[in-house]
């Protein structure tokens, strides 16, 4: 029996989606078929384009390979990721293709889609004899109603973008009235552009060295903040998005230790910082993680994030102070 997908409007007289596969790894989303992955020999570079998600939400593209060496219709293409789910019981996770020109109800292939439940996994999506238009993965928690998430393409090849897309703009600001965590002005071309270049949170690896996990930042910088005769008043971890940030107080006006002391601690580094005083005391919010522990190619999707990260948490600190 095959499924009709409700229709996606994008032009006031057209319908546009057309469907894409998806397939989980064992320990994924679904089940396994890793026999496809010789199919897709090229790799491609991806770019996030609009994207739109309730709080606590996100799909992250880890990695996009081909049968052709760059994203066009008709080629075949397997897509890596990873989800969190927090805003639903359960929902669908399927990657689809907005089409450039009309088009009508696509049939819904076996395994283009997978249902998820609450919580953090990853997945495999692959596409054969893509249509002319642009991906996207999201969630549908009913089997119809669209619940947040993210176009891509291929960096450098602006076609294969979608950066303004209207359906997940208006999705985004019916979260926020919902939600109020997204601000007034996400409508507004310049958040939204923000927005697009900050890309998704990164999560850490599943081989995470545990050097860089929660308890061991407190560990190592407490016994920083020891040898360097500083007393700390309070003291965290944001453990959202990778790399894991400390942040807190310390007693007194201070400013933290150079980088060489951070590196005595082994497998550590000073890799940024944001601090200030406030009366008799001092905020701070610091890395420790070296660059080189970064996920996969995830690197400028770190950076990207990482001083904003920092300025947002020392000012956590200092609101605690």
């Amino acid at each position: 029996m095959k499924i009709i997908m409700p229709a996606t409007q994008l032009f006031p007289a057209a319908t546009l989606v057309a469907a894409c596969l998806l397939h989980a790894a064992s320990v994924f989303a679904g089940g396994a078929d890793e026999t496809m992955e010789p199919r897709f020999p090229y790799a491609i570079q991806h770019e996030l384009g609009a994207f739109g998600f309730f709080a606590g939400d996100q799909i992250t593209i880890t990695e996009m390979r081909g049968d052709r060496k760059h994203i066009e219709p008709g080629g075949s293409y397997l897509v890596e990721g990873a989800y969190t789910l927090t805003s639903a019981d359960s929902a669908d996770l399927a990657l689809y293709c907005t089409t450039r020109g009309p088009s009508g109800p696509t049939p819904v292939q076996a395994g283009q889609r997978v249902i998820i439940t609450r919580g953090a996994g990853k997945f495999h999506l692959y596409e054969t004899n893509l249509a002319d238009g642009w991906l996207h993965v999201s969630f549908y928690p009913n089997n119809s109603s669209l619940h947040g998430g993210v176009y891509f393409g291929e960096k450098d090849r602006e076609k294969t973008i979608m950066r303004d897309q209207d359906w997940f703009r208006e999705f985004a600001v019916k979260a926020s009235d919902k939600q109020h965590d997204l601000g007034s002005g996400l409508e507004s071309k310049a958040n939204l552009a923000l927005l697009a270049y900050l890309g998704n949170p990164v999560p850490p690896s599943a081989d995470m060295d545990s050097r860089y996990g929660r308890e061991n930042l407190l560990k190592a910088f407490t016994a920083l903040c020891r040898k360097a005769d500083l007393v700390i008043t309070k003291i965290a971890v944001d453990d959202s998005e990778f790399p894991f940030l400390v942040y807190g107080t310390l007693d007194g006006v201070h400013t933290l230790p150079e980088k060489p002391a951070f590196e005595e601690q082994k497998g550590y580094t000073y890799g940024g910082s944001v601090r200030g005083s406030h009366g008799e005391g001092t905020y701070f919010a610091v890395n420790m993680v070296p660059a080189g522990q970064y996920p996969g190619d995830q690197q400028k999707a770190c950076n990207r994030r990482l001083m904003l990260r920092l300025q947002m948490l020392a000012d956590k600190a200092q609101q605690t102070q």
